[in-house]
């Protein structure tokens, strides 16, 4: 394989090393980019609501929460 890509380019081993290199980053990045734009474009990213200290109180929030829903007492 790599024969043929140095015939066909006339480039160094490693020149096309780094094209191969160059070419899989890019498709990689690209991919990334849109799995973010697709998530952002259908609303999935920024679609929950919740108390802005949610992070810090989420322990109290969910014990208040469930003795609300399950205390028969």
């Amino acid at each position: 394989m790599m024969p043929y890509i140095q015939q066909q380019t006339n480039q160094a081993v490693t020149d096309v090393i780094k094209s191969a290199l160059e070419l899989y980053y890019q498709q990689l990045h690209q991919q990334q980019k849109n799995a973010l734009s697709m998530l952002t474009q259908t609303g999935f990213i920024g679609c929950g609501e919740a108390d802005s200290d949610l992070s810090v109180n989420y322990k109290s929030i969910l014990r208040d929460g469930l003795k609300a829903k399950y205390d028969y007492r």
